[in-house]
C-alpha cells in the first residue's frame, strides 16, 4: 500500500500530466461518434484511436515511473475506448497497490486507491 507522501507524489504527477488526460478524453468523444458498421469501414480509425490512447497512457505512465523511482508501475486493462479510466498496479517490495484513475470530468480527476 502507498503511504500519504507516496500518494502525494502520484497525484503531482497525474496533475502535471493533466494535458494527457485531456487527450485521453479527446480520443474517448472521437470514439463516441466513429460510425460502425459491419463493413470494417471504421475498423482503421478504431486502431488509430486504440493506438492513440496506449501512446498517451504510456506516456502517463512513464511520467509517473520518473517521480516514482522506487515502485514498477504496470498499466493494466487500457484496450477499452469505452472507458475514462485509466488502472495502473504499484508494485514496492513484493506489494501491490492497485489505483484506478478517473478522468471522465473536465479538469478533475478521480484517483481510486483499491488496495
Amino acid at each position: 500500500m502507498i503511504d500519504d507522501i507516496e500518494y502525494e507524489i502520484l497525484k503531482d504527477s497525474f496533475i502535471t500530466s493533466k494535458r494527457l488526460f485531456d487527450k485521453l478524453n479527446i480520443v474517448y468523444e472521437k470514439y463516441q461518434v466513429l460510425e460502425h458498421d459491419e463493413s470494417g469501414f471504421s475498423i482503421d480509425e478504431e486502431e488509430t484511436l486504440l493506438r492513440h490512447r496506449l501512446k498517451l497512457s504510456s506516456k502517463i505512465v512513464d511520467a509517473l515511473s520518473e517521480k516514482m523511482v522506487d515502485f514498477s508501475i504496470e498499466l493494466k486493462n487500457n484496450n477499452d475506448l469505452n472507458s475514462r479510466e485509466l488502472s495502473l498496479s504499484l508494485i514496492k517490495d513484493d506489494e501491490i497497490s492497485e489505483i484506478k484513475v478517473d478522468y471522465s470530468e473536465k479538469d478533475s480527476l478521480d484517483i481510486i486507491k483499491l488496495s
